[in-house]
């Protein structure tokens, strides 16, 4: 299927549902459906070709491609994320992008496939703005905050304030908590003094700093005598 058009009406998009569902892998239906819950529709799609196919409706008219009435399948969710975070638009268009694709997301997988790199252009304007995630009530807008933070964020210009946001959160949902131990694993990498010190001030759950420390003594980027030392904090 052709899938960088000038058009897209819905006679499109339903051939473009056939051309989805003829993509279907099994064995990898099988296995996603293992991995992430809360699913009810998959076509088993591998991750490498959604990608492609979300890269090559860009190349095209892909305003009218996300008019068009997009379902619950996951790989549907997925393409339309990708495909509304590659647009190049000012941060107005952005945000609300941000904050419309935050209701479509009902898994991590989904969350996690968005990019939205448009967030390095203006930093300053969504740390401003970043709150609005990190107290949601629903809880996919409040780790895909995180996932913005631990993106863009993890440096000593930010690692203060993204430090401050984690420790605002205030959810119990396991997703959530495991972006929040993610994050703080990562910036353990990239701003590392400054995250020993924030692992020693007791700011997190027991849960979740406890997936922290684990995440952080499965990189592979942290020496063993840093693994080590860090189970002091362990709770």
């Amino acid at each position: 299927m052709i899938l960088t058009r000038d058009t897209w009406t819905r006679d499109d998009y339903a051939l473009f549902l056939e051309y989805l569902s003829s993509l279907t892998d099994f064995d990898y239906k099988n296995f996603n459906s293992k991995i992430i819950p809360d699913t009810p529709h998959f076509f088993g799609i591998r991750m490498g070709e959604v990608r492609k196919i979300a890269r090559a409706i860009t190349k095209g008219n892909y305003r009218e491609f996300l008019a068009c009435p997009i379902g619950d399948y996951h790989e549907e969710r997925v393409i339309e994320g990708i495909v509304l975070s590659s647009k190049k638009c000012g941060y107005g268009e952005l945000l609300a992008d941000l904050k419309y694709m935050s209701s479509r997301i009902y898994n991590w997988a989904i969350c996690d496939s968005l990019t939205f790199s448009g967030i390095k252009k203006y930093r300053d304007e969504f740390m401003g703005d970043a709150l609005w995630f990190i107290k949601n009530q629903n809880p996919w807008a409040i780790r895909l905050g995180l996932l913005c933070l631990m993106k863009f964020y993890l440096d000593d210009e930010y690692i203060d304030r993204v430090f401050e946001l984690v420790n605002s959160v205030d959810s119990d949902f396991y997703y959530v908590n495991m972006m929040q131990a993610w994050l703080v694993a990562t910036a353990f990498c990239k701003c590392h003094d400054r995250t020993m010190e924030y692992l020693g001030c007791n700011k997190l759950s027991d849960v979740t700093q406890n997936m922290a420390i684990q995440k952080i003594r499965d990189s592979l980027r942290v020496s063993k005598s840093d693994k080590d030392y860090i189970l002091r904090y362990k709770r």
